[in-house]
């Protein structure tokens, strides 16, 4: 086997720990019981008239079902969408139009979502899972050639655009996670004897590989219908778990609860970490690296201790997977060297040959062989880099990049402020000058004051303070978790009558 296919992993699971278990709102299952139940509906979904290139929607929470049939349609050679339920119901609906969807595959909470799958055959998993479970088992693998899961951006610059990996893809691609994890000395490190919960919706690159990365470390892997940071905190107690992915907004929100850290590790990623939430986790026992990937790149870099780098650098610095590579490449088209500032560009052998349906995109983000990010970084003399901005987030005032990540974290010390954001405000003179807005109990005055000290202390610029400060009840969100900085520039286009 020179690739993987989609049943490797979870093949592997069910060898090497078949009693380990998969936790969910919906079921508890070993890897021996859920490699058998994958090959019952994979042969179900064959009877269906489901095969090889045959679009398969799935719409449904994170579950051991969603799970079971992630690798289930791989194995009939069809190709998974997973729905992103917190689009709209247009976007969607273009969405499944676009993929030519064959079969929409839900659970009850989304039967409305189903009648926007016009042409698809419909099936209601209430109604039709535990019949699927009675086939035979299917006595096939997997091709690692065959075209196996249509993913799609949150769609935080523009319509969500789609990207199509094969099988080997997707699997080498969420086990380069598990191997920076294992491999190297890192504050997230991962082993068979961890408990992982997966917080990051299915939607979202199939969990960041969770579904790949539990069966092949062995480890329990754990899933939750919904996030509620305090029935959160119950199940890990309830779960013993370890280890859990998550963006900040969600680690900040189970900060707020009372649970006990100690013990327990998490990667982090979907945007930049502020300090103080990162000081805040490390006081209550949590341990943290960061991720850096994407739903087009998928898993790019994981932070590591190395000869350069120790524990306090890993919440900036982060370095790539095994077989990915990055290059960040100045304004004028020549690489940067350590404290110069470029745009990052990527390429691995999981990478995609460009968007769905979408050329003109394509040839945009998809130059010679590497992925154009469209992020800020600076590289450092390990191979290592740090993440300081989306280009489009970032301020460009009078000719010089404002990083809105670092004044973004450097605002959130401020007592009582719970969310910071900072975006562009076009300005005549220079360009664009930075506007913040916060949540929190602390006023205009507290945040001026914090950052006054800040530019005593050398850690910014004077000309970085942001010319205006709003305070707000709650910061937009995309549907995955970060915020919607597109809905903050219009709420600030409103707020200056514009």
């Amino acid at each position: 086997m020179d690739r993987p296919s989609v049943d490797y992993p979870l093949r592997r699971g069910s060898l090497l720990f078949p009693n380990r278990l998969v936790v969910g709102p919906d079921a508890r299952v070993t890897y021996r019981s859920m490699y058998n139940r994958v090959k019952r509906l994979a042969g179900s979904l064959l009877d269906e008239g489901l095969g090889r290139g045959d679009v398969v929607a799935v719409a449904d929470v994170n579950s051991v079902r969603f799970m079971e049939l992630a690798y289930a349609v791989g194995l009939t050679g069809s190709i998974l969408l997973p729905v992103n339920f917190r689009l709209p119901p247009a976007i969607i609906s273009e969405i499944l139009d676009e993929a030519d969807v064959k079969a929409f595959i839900y659970s009850g909470p989304f039967k409305e979502l189903a009648a926007i799958a016009k042409g698809a055959d419909k099936y209601q998993l209430e109604e039709s899972f535990e019949g699927w479970l009675e086939h035979d088992p299917l006595d096939s693998e997997g091709d690692p050639e065959a075209d196996y899961v249509l993913l799609y951006t949150s769609g935080t610059t523009g319509r969500p655009k789609g990207v199509l990996y094969k099988q080997w893809k997707m699997v080498m691609g969420g086990l380069s996670i598990a191997h920076q994890l294992s491999l190297y000395e890192t504050p997230a490190s991962l082993t068979s004897r961890d408990t992982i919960l997966s917080l990051i919706p299915m939607f979202h690159i199939l969990s960041w590989g969770s579904i790949f990365i539990a069966p092949f470390v062995g480890a329990k892997l754990v899933f939750t219908a919904r996030f509620e940071p305090e029935q959160i905190a119950e199940l890990m107690d309830r779960e013993g778990v370890t280890w859990f992915n998550a963006v900040p907004t969600m680690l900040a929100m189970l900060l707020e609860t009372e649970k006990d850290f100690k013990g327990v590790k998490a990667i982090v990623g979907g945007s930049p970490l502020p300090k103080n939430l990162w000081d805040k986790a490390r006081e209550r026992g949590l341990r943290i690296s960061m991720i850096y990937g994407a739903t087009d790149m998928l898993a790019t870099s994981i932070s590591i201790i190395t000869d350069h780098t120790s524990e306090e650098d890993t919440r900036l610095v982060t370095h790539p997977v095994p077989y990915a590579e990055v290059k960040i490449i100045k304004e004028d088209g020549t690489p940067a060297k350590p404290d110069e500032v470029g745009e990052i560009y990527y390429r691995s052998p999981w990478m995609p040959e460009g968007y769905y349906k979408n050329p003109e995109k394509t040839r945009e983000s998809f130059i010679n062989g590497w992925f154009k990010t469209g992020d800020l970084g600076e590289p450092t003399e390990d191979g290592g880099f740090i993440i300081l901005d989306r280009i489009k987030d970032a301020i460009k005032s009078g000719g010089e990049w404002i990083p809105s990540s670092i004044l973004e974290s450097i605002i959130s010390e401020t007592p009582g402020v719970r969310l910071a954001a900072v975006v562009a405000i076009p300005h005549e003179k220079w360009g664009e000058r930075p506007a913040a807005f916060i949540v929190g109990e602390a006023t205009e005055e507290d945040v001026m004051k914090h950052l006054d000290e800040a530019v005593k202390e050398g850690r910014i610029v004077k000309w970085w303070k942001p010319d205006m400060i709003i305070k707000l009840g709650n910061l937009p969100m995309t549907s995955t978790g970060k915020i919607n900085k597109k809905a903050l520039r219009e709420k600030l286009r409103e707020y200056m009558g514009g």
